[in-house]
């Protein structure tokens, strides 16, 4: 009878420690996404802009995901902000074609960056300025 008890025991301390690991693992993954506007599992943000390349002046299309559900996404040339584009319901967008606004150069790299207003999340991706 003795050993019977302790078997019992000790599979009920064993379901139990299982349960406390599951709900510990459980509380600290959310906790670790709290300050996350965006499911863990979801992609990560970027953007592409289409060509990639060409002459200053050049109408690109700007495409992004990975961003917050219909959230504004600020479009960044450098550091000068020159457009902002809503989100679909799954946190993407394709931006109306637009050429680069204000002076650029005549060759070299510039860097687009897409920030989501609303949740933070950020993107970088690069037009070359062909002469």
């Amino acid at each position: 009878m003795q050993e019977r008890k302790s078997r019992n025991t000790s599979s009920r301390f064993s379901v139990l420690g299982a349960l406390g690991l599951l709900v510990l693992l459980a509380v600290i993954g959310s906790s670790a996404v709290s300050g996350a506007t965006r499911p863990a599992s979801a992609v990560a943000p970027a953007i592409q802009i289409t060509p990639n390349s060409g002459k200053y002046g050049t109408v690109t299309v700007v495409t992004g995901q990975g961003f917050a559900p219909h959230e504004q996404v600020a479009i960044y040339k450098q550091t000068r902000a020159f457009f902002a584009y809503e989100t679909d319901a799954s946190g993407s967008f394709v931006g109306a074609p637009h050429p680069p606004l204000g002076p650029g150069p005549l060759s070299g790299i510039i860097t687009i960056t897409g920030i989501g207003r609303t949740s933070g999340l950020k993107a970088t991706t690069i037009f070359t300025v062909t002469p």
